[in-house]
């Protein structure tokens, strides 16, 4: 079956959180997804910022924080839960880390692997 092939280079929280909602909801639909973390969609994954919900966001990912009785999952668990629903893999981009001089230990554990772009569009 074709899949999804995401490629998520920004950091602000919004747009991560669309993209394990985007692919949270495709693996419980039975479609495979392939989510590529580069540039600062990566450094998002970064432990020390996701303990301490250190995000970039505009008013909407305030509002997702901030709001009383707040029921949203964090993108983490987004795609935590989404593995558990289907067939979803997220790769971390091997030149970010290259540039950042940073190990995928260093970020939080949900990557299967860590990819090129071309092995990425190889997989997509």
């Amino acid at each position: 079956m074709p899949g999804y092939a995401i490629v998520l280079a920004s950091g602000k929280l919004e747009r991560i959180q669309a993209v394990s909602n985007i692919a949270a909801i495709a693996a419980a639909s039975d479609v495979p997804v392939d989510v590529f973390a580069t540039m600062d969609g990566l450094e998002a994954f970064d432990e020390e910022t996701v303990a301490n919900v250190d995000f970039e966001m505009g008013p909407i990912g305030r509002g997702m924080l901030e709001a009383e009785g707040n029921q949203m999952s964090l993108f983490t668990e987004n795609f935590e839960r989404a593995r558990d629903l289907g067939d979803i893999q997220l790769f971390a981009c091997e030149l970010s880390m290259d540039m950042l001089g940073k190990d995928l230990e260093e970020y939080v554990d949900l990557f299967d692997d860590v990819l090129g772009v071309s092995g990425f569009l190889g997989r997509a």
